[in-house]
This record gives structure tokens, C-alpha cells and sequence, in this order.
């Protein structure tokens, strides 16, 4: 039985970044500097962008794309009906505008282009368009509507669809660096689009000082301190990558050995990053192997929450997929042995349920 707590995320830090950061302590340039513009040109053009502007979270990241397309009360933006955090409806709702919210995929919480194209109207104004858990969304499919898709990349950064970074196909597309994402800023976001006239909007909305008229701006701008961080977080993304899916492959090679039973499915793309490993397992199950696992004190996930009060039968993907899916860590901190320990705990579980599994008729 498993005694140590292995976290369920943290992010993975070294000795360049202690470097990077002391630097600015040392320059005293903590708030503005330098570090900003660098990270911005850097992220921006990794990622085949026009442009890129800093920001002081992913919910701010959000909430000024909103507020630069000039979307108000009046107007409607289609969202998941299910999420991780409350971070997308939230930001609609700071505009003054209307969460309109669209079924999932079958197989993945992404937003399903069919239930978006029926939630379109008139009023509609923007799409916001998560890939969950680093696996793409099928963004050329929700753009050929005509209607803005803002790509949320805070757990894909890194993931391609064909050959285009993820962030670089909707009109625009929002990061976030918090603690526990593919990378840390300690927290913060970025904007990217390839419109200049968009981003020179939020870029005018991230900051107050220095305005002269009353045009209302925020304080949502990234510190120096931050960003110097965030550009040697950055240097790393391919190794953590890397890391990730190498660690989604001794869980994907587990399953497989044991053979699990009809029902069960296990995200594979090519482009994906693996955030976390999503793994949809047959009706009742999850909560059988939750008790299981809590019991040997290993990290998984079932938080996605349903953003709106309609019945779940209103949107029969993402309420069958809410019943089914369970996540996995394969944040890059992980050691070896600490993957040797959860995949081992897992299969473990696995096996003590499988005459239960056939019990039940699963």
C-alpha cells in the first residue's frame, strides 16, 4: 500500500530558473522591464502567431479577448457546458454577456461542433473552444461558422492539430501559466492572435497607467519578475512534452496488458500533450476504482463540473463522459519511481476489481 502522498500536480523547477528570477531581483526592475517584450516576441513566434501579449492570468487572458472583440450585454458566446474551472463562464459573465453552453464530444470534453452549430444565433459573438487535457479540438470545424473561435490552450500548450501549433488556428487564443500548467509563470497568460488591430486592443485594455481619457482598462498586466521565469519555463516545454509522453505511455501499456474490458477508452493523439491522461472506463466503474485508489493514496481526478443548471439530459455527451472519464497525473515532476508506484497502485486496484467488474456485467 502506497504510504508516501504523491501530489496530484507540481510544477517541475531548476536551477536556470532560480537564475532567471534572481536576475530581476537583483536588477530591482520586478514589475516593468525588459522580460515582458522578450517573452512575448519568444512565445508568439514559436508559436507561428502575429503577436502575443503578457497577461496576469488565463481568466484575465479571457476576459480581455472578450473585451477587445467589444462583446457585451447584448450578446451571446458559446461555451462547454462542462468544465474544470469556472474560469469561461466567468469571464463571459465579467463582459455582461450570455454563457451559451454546447455539448461535448462522445469521446472527449472538447466542444462538439454539431451542438455549437445548433446553439448559433444571431446574437452570437465568439466561441470559446478549450482543448481539454491537451487533446486538440477540432478548431476549423467550429471556425468555418464565421463566428470568432478563441482557442483556451491552458492545458495544451505544445499540441498540434496536423502540423499547426495549437493557438495559432482560431482568430485568437489564450495560455495560462498558473502553478500546475505546462509550464509556470507562478501565474499569468498570454494572448496570441494574427490580427494586429486585436491585439493592439488588448494590449491598450491590460493596463491603465499612462490614459488620459475614461475609457475603462485593467490591471491585468504579466510583472518582469514573471516573465523572466516564464522564458526559461519556456525553453523547456519540449522536454516536458516529452516527459509527458513518456509517462502517458507506462499507463496507455498497463491498460492495454491487462486488457481492460468493453467501454473503456483511452485518449491517443498524435498531437496531443497529455495535461492529463483521460481515460473513460464503463458505466459505474469510476467510482469503484476511485475508492480504491483513495485508499492507496493515489492522485486522480474527476473534477468537471457541469457550468450550467440545466439537467444533464440536455446534453447527453458531457453527462454520460462526467459518469465515465477519470484523469491521471503526467505532470513531468513526476520520478520515475513515482510512476512506477501510481501505475503499479492502478493496476493493483484493477485486478482486486476485476471479479467485481464481471460481477456487475461491465
Amino acid at each position: 500500500m502506497q504510504s508516501r502522498l504523491i501530489p496530484h500536480a507540481r510544477p517541475l523547477l531548476d536551477k536556470t530558473d532560480h537564475r532567471a528570477v534572481q536576475s530581476v531581483l537583483d536588477s530591482g526592475a520586478i514589475a516593468d522591464g525588459n522580460e515582458i517584450t522578450a517573452f512575448e516576441l519568444e512565445f508568439s513566434k514559436a508559436l507561428d502567431c502575429e503577436g502575443g501579449v503578457a497577461i496576469s492570468s488565463g481568466f484575465a487572458a479571457l476576459h480581455l479577448c472578450l473585451s477587445a472583440l467589444e462583446i457585451g450585454s447584448r450578446d451571446e458566446v458559446i461555451v462547454p457546458c462542462v468544465s474544470t474551472c469556472p474560469a469561461i463562464r466567468n469571464a463571459v459573465l465579467a463582459v455582461g454577456a450570455t454563457p451559451v453552453y454546447a455539448d461535448t464530444n462522445r469521446l472527449d470534453f472538447n466542444l462538439s461542433p454539431g451542438s455549437v452549430s445548433d446553439k448559433r444565433t444571431a446574437r452570437t459573438r465568439a466561441i470559446i473552444a478549450p482543448h481539454h487535457t491537451g487533446i486538440p479540438s477540432d478548431i476549423d470545424a467550429l471556425s468555418s461558422t464565421g463566428i470568432p473561435v478563441i482557442e483556451d490552450c491552458a492545458q495544451a500548450l505544445g499540441a498540434t492539430l496536423g502540423n499547426r501549433p495549437l493557438g495559432s488556428i482560431g482568430f485568437a487564443s489564450i495560455f495560462s501559466f498558473y502553478a500546475t500548467k505546462m509550464m509556470t509563470t507562478v501565474d499569468g497568460g498570454m494572448v496570441l492572435s494574427n490580427s494586429a488591430d486585436f491585439l493592439q486592443r488588448v494590449r491598450d485594455l491590460r493596463y491603465y497607467r499612462g490614459a488620459s481619457d475614461q475609457k475603462l482598462r485593467y490591471n491585468y498586466k504579466m510583472q518582469n519578475l514573471h516573465a523572466a521565469l516564464g522564458r526559461s519555463q519556456f525553453t523547456k516545454v519540449p522536454r516536458f512534452i516529452q516527459r509527458r509522453r513518456t509517462i502517458a505511455a507506462c499507463y496507455i501499456e498497463m491498460f492495454d496488458a491487462l486488457g481492460c474490458p468493453p467501454g473503456t477508452y483511452l485518449h491517443r493523439d498524435p498531437g496531443a500533450v497529455y495535461y492529463r491522461l483521460a481515460v473513460r472506463f464503463p458505466p459505474g466503474f469510476p467510482e469503484l476504482l476511485a475508492g480504491e485508489l483513495r485508499n492507496r493514496r493515489i492522485p486522480f481526478s474527476r473534477e468537471i463540473w457541469f457550468q450550467t443548471d440545466r439537467g444533464m439530459e440536455s446534453f447527453p455527451n458531457a453527462g454520460r463522459l462526467v459518469e465515465e472519464i477519470m484523469t491521471f497525473p503526467v505532470y513531468p515532476a513526476l520520478t520515475d519511481y513515482d510512476v512506477s508506484v501510481i501505475v503499479g497502485e492502478i493496476r493493483k486496484a484493477l485486478q482486486k476489481l476485476g471479479p467485481q467488474w464481471a460481477d456487475e456485467g461491465m
